[in-house]
């Protein structure tokens, strides 16, 4: 059904609608647009599809506790939608070196990076990050949203042109609209048609960007054959290892290092909030590349800094994943396990090879229900629609971590199945 302005706000049904549709809706008033999305929001609570946004009041383990405002109380649900993916946001020492470091830096920088909010425990992390990626420095971001907005809109200008993977994630897209930049986009994982757009390119001031692990789907960036084309037309490349940092490749660098093609990447993303458990992102490359960032990217020069204790903790994550590899062995072993099961229980889980697995459902009104049925048997996972997909490829979007139970993981496929295999 199309909204417009002559739709009755009291007889919305939220069946008829995506939220799709309020996105594109323009009233004649900048405000109209909330009055009929409140109507919207309503009717999806009471008909128990709203899942989204119930408080946590537990630490993010492979079981926590939610309020649930179906049943208006606190209760335990499977957690198969944190990034968690190495357990590290719970690990005795990296909380035990956040707690230490509170007593002498209090709770936050509270200042601009370039003021005084740039401390000695930021240095040592950008060090760190430098070594671990094996390149010559790293700029720490307060989050990773922020980290390719300040990037992308800090080196494109307008005439600029950014070629993005269709499924690049939002702040890659955001950042190049931010900086006026035209963008173009080839298909998933397309090698050839990424050739095409950049053979037709009237301009050298190119940047390819990439996903090492595209959130949404779970599979790995075909960087042999794109770099190979970028190579081919001398055009700069930014990786996003945001879910692939400690996950691939021998010593966990990304799938940069999985396919050995770390010294080919111009800038390298990162965030802290995925498989380091903690907030905030990081870029690394050449001195040179950094040390302009520092001073361009807006999103650095003008947020407030990472605190001093979140750093702590992070450096401590680094130090243990470097002496013991025990949790990613067990990530992987749980991975495979539940893909298995899920793929023998006849669900589409696309062609995910990572921790992040989507289940297709297709439509927004299946989603919902699907959605309705797995929270009331206590699980939670992600349920994505518009804007993250598009409306006809809506999934729920599991993610593994080395902390589940193959009692858990049996749980959540059983769950997941049985909804299915209701609609």
């Amino acid at each position: 059904m199309a909204l417009d302005n002559t739709c009755e706000i009291d007889t919305i049904n939220c069946d008829d609608y995506t939220q799709a549709d309020f996105f594109r809706y323009q009233g004649k008033d900048l405000f109209e647009v909330v009055d009929y999305f409140s109507a919207y929001f309503q009717d999806a609570v009471r008909k128990g599809y709203m899942v989204y946004g119930n408080p946590v009041s537990s630490a993010p383990e492979a079981e926590f506790k939610v309020y649930d405002r179906y049943r208006k109380k606190e209760r335990s649900f499977l957690n198969f939608c944190s990034y968690n993916y190495l357990g590290y946001s719970c690990h005795p020492e990296v909380i035990a070196a956040a707690q230490q470091t509170l007593g002498k830096y209090g709770t936050g920088a509270v200042s601009a990076p370039l003021l005084s909010g740039y401390y000695d425990l930021t240095k040592q992390l950008e060090n760190a990050i430098a070594r671990f990626k094996r390149k010559e420095d790293a700029v720490i971001f307060p989050t990773g949203y922020g980290t390719n907005l300040g990037i992308l809109s800090c080196l494109l200008k307008p005439g600029d042109v950014a070629v993005l993977d269709i499924l690049s994630h939002a702040s890659i897209y955001d950042g190049v609209r931010l900086a006026g930049a035209d963008v173009k986009v080839f298909s998933h994982n397309n090698a050839e048609h990424l050739e095409k757009i950049l053979k037709g390119l009237k301009t050298k001031r190119a940047i390819v960007c990439l996903e090492g692990v595209y959130s949404m789907d779970g599979d790995l960036a075909d960087l042999p054959a794109i770099v190979e084309i970028c190579k081919k037309y001398d055009v700069k490349i930014l990786l996003d290892e945001a879910h692939s940092t400690l996950i691939f490749g021998e010593n966990g660098r990304g799938v940069a290092e999985y396919f050995n093609l770390e010294d080919q990447i111009d800038i390298i993303i990162g965030t802290f909030s995925k498989s380091f458990g903690a907030i905030g992102g990081f870029a690394a490359g050449s001195e040179k590349v950094m040390t302009y960032l520092r001073m361009y990217a807006r999103s650095y020069v003008f947020s407030c800094a990472m605190a001093p204790h979140t750093a702590a903790g992070i450096l401590k994550v680094l130090e243990l994943f470097e002496n013991d590899k025990s949790n990613l062995i067990k990530l992987w072993e749980n991975t495979n396990y539940i893909q298995r099961k899920l793929r023998t229980a006849g669900l589409d889980i696309g062609k995910t090879a990572s921790q992040i697995i989507p289940v297709i459902v297709g439509n927004d009104r299946r989603l919902r229900k699907i959605s309705r049925m797995i929270h009331q048997e206590g699980l939670c996972t992600g349920v994505v629609t518009f804007p993250a997909v598009s409306g006809k490829k809506t999934r729920l979007r599991l993610s593994i971590s080395s902390n589940h139970t193959v009692e858990q993981m049996d749980a959540c496929v059983r769950i997941v199945k049985n909804a299915f295999d209701k609609l």
